[in-house]
């Protein structure tokens, strides 16, 4: 069986982050979102995926390569401008000749995804959508099913008012060729605007499977760092990719800490990471590789990409930021001398590097 990831959005939501980087390359845990997502398909035995790019493509393509480091096979599609989520798909159609699998690349989940095939085979679905409830629909799509799962009543990201169901749609699909035959190759089509709202009309066999596991999409950055802490609550079944030397605290290779450094779990080092005398790293603190934290200084709830540097001679204190990586924090830094550095969308105000 193969897979397709979608890859090609932009994560607009996410900016400043995706700024230059593109969102399946947003890194969870000092590892890129998407691997995770390939891990997770090789765990289910599917080794031939295709990759649908877009939006800074070749920095994909150039940290996944052929797929021979993750033990599975990537060929890649690209497409000259965005067409959308089915047209991507109708992009790989040559490739497709058996009912596959389709995810995003830009989601974390450990979802079964064998038993949703299964179910899929089992009723002759021409498309079946794993489904989750979630508490807040309204930046999904959302549907209801009858009594024999197939979906009679769909609306992709609802206005409160509009709201009938709080099952949404997780991007998960198995699909069947014959479905492609329905778009024209090189135009734009989106699975929830359009595929999903014919399917229902025409009466074609559109199936919702409930999926077991957890699910998260990282569209905006309160989910993105909400994910990270479900990480390391174990909330979710992933490789995280350190040491666990405590419970709930993972230590990467190489990391060096000098005297009455104090770590609160949960928490992430990465590999090659300094942290000076008198460090105080408080929960749900994730710090990526070859970052340098200074003598004195204090981080509680913060997400440091790689690379970055905090220097301190008044023991500064961070909390509640994601710092993008390469960046340098010090005494003198313009935005707030104390360094309490708060906004609506916990990040720090530069852009991502």
């Amino acid at each position: 069986m193969k897979a397709v990831i979608l890859a090609g959005g932009k994560g607009s939501r996410l900016q400043p982050l995706t700024m230059k980087l593109p969102k399946p390359l947003v890194p969870l845990l000092n590892k890129p979102v998407m691997e995770y997502s390939i891990e997770l398909l090789k765990k289910h035995g599917i080794k031939d995926i295709i990759i649908t790019l877009q939006y800074l493509g070749d920095k994909i393509r150039d940290y996944f390569r052929d797929g021979r480091h993750w033990g599975v096979n990537i060929t890649y599609v690209y497409e000259d401008l965005p067409l959308g989520t089915a047209g991507s798909v109708k992009n790989a159609e040559h490739l497709l000749e058996e009912p596959f699998l389709v995810i995003s690349g830009d989601a974390l989940t450990d979802l079964n995804l064998m038993d949703g095939v299964e179910y899929h085979h089992h009723n002759h679905s021409l498309l079946t959508i794993f489904m989750k409830e979630v508490k807040n629909p309204t930046q999904f799509g959302i549907m209801v099913t009858d009594d024999h799962g197939h979906i009679t009543n769909f609306l992709e990201k609802p206005q409160k008012h509009e709201i009938f169901s709080n099952v949404v749609n997780t991007g998960v699909y198995v699909i069947d060729p014959f479905m492609l035959c329905m778009m024209e190759k090189g135009k734009r089509y989106d699975f929830s605007t359009d595929i999903f709202p014919k399917l229902i009309k025409d009466g074609k066999c559109l199936l919702g499977y409930h999926a077991t596991g957890y699910w998260k999409d990282i569209g905006s950055h309160e989910d993105y760092r909400q994910a990270q802490y479900d990480m390391l609550d174990k909330k979710v079944c992933v490789h995280i990719g350190a040491e666990e030397i405590l419970p709930n605290l993972w230590i990467g290779s190489n990391v060096q800490m000098e005297n009455n450094v104090t770590i609160n779990t949960p928490a992430f080092i990465g590999n090659d990471t300094y942290l000076g005398d008198e460090v105080v790293i408080g929960k749900y603190t994730i710090i990526g590789k070859s970052s340098r934290i200074q003598n004195g200084c204090k981080i509680s709830r913060s997400i440091l990409w790689d690379d970055v540097n905090i220097y301190s001679t008044n023991k500064s204190s961070i909390k509640n930021v994601t710092v993008a990586p390469k960046h340098q924090i010090s005494e003198g830094y313009k935005v707030g001398v104390s360094l309490k550095i708060k906004n609506k969308k916990n990040i720090s105000p530069v852009e991502a590097g």
